[in-house]
């Protein structure tokens, strides 16, 4: 019966920590004219970057900064991200110095990880990234990935967005 009762209680704490984040992060805040828009990129792993960096390629600077997350093991990405950065400057003579930021996040599975563990890796893995979003605040979210990163592709809608919500025929009514 005891453990019973504990459980409980660790299960109303975490969701009461859990509300109380969420209600941190979607908290309104007065819009601003903007000159740009704040772009979150969830790369994947391997090919998944260099697919969503093609994509990126289009893209013209009023898309800055641009937040780049990648996995806290994946070297690879953060390379070609890096080298996609200083060609697009190279490429554009008005950016001196360009705007991105490589945020990292464990992984919510590893390969060959077994399904039980990745329920607790996967929450791990969230409660990091609330805090990365609340701080980082994009307008826009783009990902590409087999799920390496699920939190974080799932949580696009966490964050107020004055542009996001335009985009969406949403109004704001934040008093």
């Amino acid at each position: 019966m005891a453990s019973v009762l504990l459980l409980a209680a660790a299960g109303a704490a975490g969701a009461a920590l859990l509300a109380l984040r969420l209600w941190v992060v979607l908290r309104c805040r007065a819009p601003g004219p903007r000159r740009s828009l704040s772009l979150l990129v969830v790369a994947g792993s391997g090919g998944h970057t260099t697919e969503i960096l093609r994509l990126l390629e289009k893209l013209s600077n009023a898309y800055s900064p641009r937040h780049y997350i990648i996995a806290d093991t994946d070297e690879m990405s953060a390379h070609k991200i890096n080298s996609f950065e200083l060609e697009r400057a190279d490429r554009d003579p008005n950016t001196m110095f360009p705007e991105y930021y490589i945020h990292r996040i464990p992984r919510s599975r590893e390969v060959r990880q077994s399904w039980l563990s990745t329920v607790v890796t996967t929450l791990y893995s969230m409660w990091l990234s609330f805090p990365l979003t609340h701080r980082v605040k994009p307008d826009l979210a783009h990902t590409r990935g087999p799920g390496n990163l699920l939190p974080q592709q799932r949580m696009p809608g966490l964050w107020p967005s004055s542009a996001l919500s335009a985009a969406l025929g949403r109004k704001k009514d934040c008093n």
